[in-house]
């Protein structure tokens, strides 16, 4: 990374929230002093839930790209900052990152003098609806970061909107509940905008379906939507057929585990629904979700010994990646793993126990919010039979890449770039 990028990476980072926002107005502020580049002929699809957004997001942009110029708005990111923002397979450009920061510090700057200070997320998102102008885009899939009422992707009036699914996570900012959070999602539901639910929680769904019908927003439940049949999971991949009412759809899909299914069904639905008025043909529908890569989610690293990376840091992400290790029958499982402090990592422990016995606990150098090993261990502790602590995250690896044959590296998105940089280096 040069000198220049990292200067203006660094001051975007250095730019925390410090207290929960109660409004979207600093975000409605930066893009008007940018001209509102959000405002525009893009088409956005909008896309939260506690797991499985990113792959629905990007499911639908890689469908989309088949026949459209299409942008995709993703966070966090794995191993790159710029993976986050993307135009036709292409991540932006680090010169236009370091353009863009130069051009909003005074904005920036300003605004936080007379009010809060703009956050890190507040202006990378302001920086992807730049870009997705710039880059003419014609439809844009764009995740929410947390939540969706309050949250700075929140301010675009979409085509279609998604909730992918509702489970306790991020409980400090969203309420302890099912129902709080469920709330707080259906906070994107815009009027008379069509939204596609992939919740199987029967008091989420509820509450969803409420809030949709309030706003005159066309609901359509995804799960019971379609019949899926000739599943085989394999580790480069799932291949299964797919019957609706617009017919059978033969997937082969690279991301791996029956909860990605559900997700598949998500981004078909959208689809169909953007159909109506945006057709797609089956062969570019079942052409682009051939196409989609996601880092981080199943990820094969290595063949031997064999290295995955999964990012699964709430306990409903832990248990599809144990049900998927279950589903594989991958046998004697190390877990390598990190954490941050504001997770259930008993409740993501706990779910990693039942495929293996043996952990390696580290800790997440460069991240402000990670849980200290020593605390990781005493989790760990609880329920496999072999803890090791091993503090650096470089030495941890090169140690369970010498004692191991099944590796799954999981717990924070940070901890696997952090691998991934190490990976880099000793491979």
């Amino acid at each position: 990374m040069r000198a220049q990028e990292l200067a203006e990476i660094t001051f975007l980072y250095n730019l925390v929230l410090t207290e929960k926002r109660t409004n979207l107005k600093i975000m409605y502020e930066i893009l008007n002093r940018l001209g509102n580049p959000h405002i525009d002929d893009i088409k956005y699809i909008h896309v939260t839930g506690t797991n499985g957004k990113g792959s629905v997001c990007v499911s639908v942009y890689s469908v989309l790209r088949e026949r459209y110029r299409s942008g995709l708005y993703l966070s966090p990111h794995v191993y790159r900052f710029n993976e986050r923002i993307v135009v036709d397979g292409r991540e932006i450009e680090s010169e236009y990152v370091v353009d863009f920061v130069r051009r909003v510090k005074p904005i920036l700057e300003e605004i936080g003098a007379r009010s809060r200070k703009p956050s890190f997320f507040e202006v990378v998102t302001a920086m992807a609806f730049q870009y997705f102008k710039d880059r003419g885009c014609d439809f844009a899939a764009i995740e929410v970061g947390i939540g969706g009422r309050l949250d700075p992707t929140n301010v675009i009036r979409p085509l279609a909107s998604a909730i992918t699914s509702v489970a306790l996570d991020h409980t400090h900012i969203l309420g302890d509940t099912i129902e709080e959070i469920a709330f707080e999602k259906a906070g994107i539901i815009k009027p008379d905008t069509p939204v596609v639910s992939g919740v199987r929680d029967s008091r989420a769904k509820k509450i969803i379906e409420d809030i949709a019908k309030k706003r005159g927003a066309p609901f359509y439940d995804a799960s019971s939507a379609y019949e899926v049949y000739d599943v085989d999971i394999q580790l480069n991949g799932m291949k299964f057929r797919v019957i609706g009412d617009h017919g059978e759809y033969r997937i082969n899909f690279p991301l791996i585990g029956r909860h990605q299914i559900d997700n598949v069904l998500v981004a078909l639905k959208i689809i169909e629904v953007l159909g109506e008025k945006h057709p797609l043909k089956k062969s570019e529908i079942e052409s682009g979700l051939s196409k989609v890569r996601l880092p981080g989610r199943f990820e094969v690293k290595m063949s031997d010994p064999l290295l995955i990376f999964d990012i699964a840091h709430n306990p409903a992400a832990s248990k599809a990646l144990a049900d998927t290790v279950k589903e594989l029958g991958l046998e004697n499982v190390t877990i390598l793993f990190s954490i941050l402090r504001d997770k259930d990592v008993d409740g993501v422990l706990r779910n990693l126990s039942k495929v293996s016995d043996d952990i390696i606990v580290t800790e997440i150098s460069d991240e402000r919010r990670k849980m200290p090993a020593e605390e990781i261990e005493k989790y760990a502790r609880r329920y496999f039979k072999s803890v090791k602590m091993i503090r650096d995250s470089r030495k941890a690896l090169e140690y369970v890449l010498e004692k191991s044959d099944v590796i799954i590296a999981t717990g924070s998105a940070y901890l696997l770039g952090e691998l991934e940089r190490c990976l880099h280096d000793l491979v």
